[in-house]
């Protein structure tokens, strides 16, 4: 049977992502309305994906691939559905029902090309189908700058479970779970994320608790205080923009839309100075921009400056690249080849829990204390993981 075209198959990927971190970072919160019930959704979304990956992950063991991706279109689209037919009602529940059925589209990413594709071109493939959901997310953050209801995710939700009808016959087979921690995985590899639905099947805790291996240890320590910086200012940025900067919907969404756009570009950098310094180095300079984005937020609000509050938002976007870029080639390098999937999937797993706790219990923070102080606690977080990584570098010598 010949090979799908890979540019169309990767469509209803790449929208469904669109619709999950587009349109859905911008037009729920406001859903939400207030920062509590925003931070709340927030959470839950990434606990429903986090908890979704696991699931559909042990489903394509015992299922038809070509029957788990329309599955998880089809009820992708019916929770969205649902989140528009109840207009903010039960949407904190429902949140984390969307983010479960959504997780399949992640966990079902990189399953797809090892198991349509030649081993040869997995390397190709798996990067441009990043980059591809990565446009899907600025596409979607577009039309929200145009509309920023939730029942613009409608559309493209029914869009993807049509894009994905022509390819239903070249997956009528249970997955092959071929193992990932092979070339894949080396620090050539840049695209960590899209991994996640085989991550998360594979966590070892262990590896957390790994005294032997202090460095890792310490590397992931430092994780969790770096990821936990941002998640309150993603969990209620527009709300952020509008009632801080007085930007409105739209032009928060083109300022998010740019930012992402631009951040792909400096994956690419990342990875180049990665290569040339160090990926602790790496991780290190995107740990610093991170304190230098929040205090230009706050200087923006102190000053009411909305210019200084785009710039230190901007910032804190273009900084993942390098945080994400240094810590994944940083697990590659610091364990064994057949562990890396095992480390990465303990990393990747704090990234969810982060999501999570940052999100539900920043809304509840700026709900009594303010704005502000999501700032000075990513500012405290991003110090943290600073600290760490000259105590580490002091453990080394």
């Amino acid at each position: 049977m010949r090979k799908p075209n890979f540019y169309y198959l990767s469509l209803p990927f790449s929208i469904v992502n669109g619709v999950v971190w587009g349109i859905g970072i911008v037009s729920l919160p406001l859903l939400a309305k207030t920062t509590a019930r925003a931070g709340l959704t927030f959470a839950m979304i990434n606990l429903g994906i986090a908890a979704g990956a696991i699931v559909w992950g042990h489903l394509t063991r015992k299922f038809k691939l070509n029957n788990l991706i329309s599955t998880g279109t089809i009820l992708s689209f019916l929770a969205w559905l649902a989140i528009v037919l109840f207009n903010g009602k039960f949407l904190i529940p429902l949140a984390f029902v969307f983010g479960t059925f959504t997780a399949s589209i992640f966990t079902f990413a990189s399953i797809m090309i090892t198991n349509t594709y030649p081993k040869d071109l997995w390397d190709k493939y798996i990067a441009q189908m990043q980059a591809f959901m990565t446009f899907g997310t600025v596409v979607g953050l577009l039309v929200t700058a145009v509309y920023a209801k939730v029942v613009v995710g409608l559309p493209f939700l029914f869009l993807a479970i049509l894009v994905y009808l022509p390819f239903y016959k070249h997956h009528r087979h249970i997955a092959i779970h071929h193992p990932l921690h092979s070339s894949l995985l080396k620090p050539k590899m840049h695209f960590a994320e899209l991994f996640n639905g085989y991550f998360h099947q594979h966590i070892r805790w262990k590896h957390f608790l790994n005294f032997k291996n202090k460095s890792l240890l310490l590397l992931n320590i430092r994780w969790i205080f770096v990821l936990l910086a941002p998640a309150p200012v993603y969990a209620m940025y527009p709300l952020l923009m509008k009632n801080v900067f007085h930007l409105s919907a739209s032009v928060s969404s083109l300022v998010y839309a740019l930012s992402t756009a631009f951040g792909v570009v400096l994956f690419i950098t990342a990875g180049k100075i990665a290569k040339k310094k160090s990926p602790f180095f790496t991780m290190n300079l995107g740990t610093i921009l991170y304190v230098l984005s929040f205090m230009l937020m706050l200087t923006g609000m102190w000053m009411h400056l909305f210019i200084l509050g785009i710039l230190g938002f901007m910032l804190m976007i273009f900084s993942w690249a390098f945080i994400s870029t240094g810590m994944n080639i940083s697990v590659v390098e610091l364990t064994g080849e057949k562990k890396r999937g095992e480390a990465l999937g303990l990393a990747n797993s704090f990234q969810s829990i982060d999501n999570v706790l940052g999100g539900a219990i920043g809304g509840f923070v700026v709900a009594s204390m303010g704005y502000e102080v999501i700032m000075y606690f990513g500012i405290l977080f991003s110090g943290i993981g600073i600290a760490l990584s000259i105590f580490q570098r002091k453990l080394k010598s």
